[in-house]
């Protein structure tokens, strides 16, 4: 992120790709800074070329780890296409059962800006 602009009201976080701050992430949480994707050609095209690549594993291979597969020890059972849409889905329901409380709105905000860093490195296709 190239940080938060301060004559903007509410403040604005870019999330570019660069590597997030603490400060940003509370801002967000807390309403302070509303969080936007970068308009930036170079930003765009590298997280194209992330989908870009998955597309062509798709076509090539047609298995990819997590995305028509399972997950873990499941990664030998492969998702019949029309379940694939469902699978980021499942995971998380999965992932979220009997983890505790749920997470307040201020919590769940910062988790999602921390996720939305995380696909902005382009990595994640």
């Amino acid at each position: 992120m190239t940080g938060m602009t301060q004559n903007a009201n509410p403040a604005l976080v870019l999330f570019d790709g660069s590597p997030l701050q603490i400060e940003h992430i509370t801002a967000i949480a807390q309403q302070r800074a509303r969080a936007q994707l970068s308009p930036d050609p170079a930003f765009s095209s590298r997280i194209q070329r992330g989908a870009d690549f998955l597309d062509r594993l798709l076509r090539e291979d047609g298995v990819v780890y997590g995305v028509t597969t399972g997950y873990g020890d499941s990664c030998t059972v492969e998702i019949p296409p029309e379940l694939i849409a469902d699978l980021p889905h499942h995971l998380y329901a999965y992932h979220g059962c009997g983890a505790g409380r749920f997470l307040t709105e201020v919590e769940t905000r910062a988790v999602l800006a921390c996720r939305l860093a995380s696909l902005c490195q382009g990595l994640s296709a």
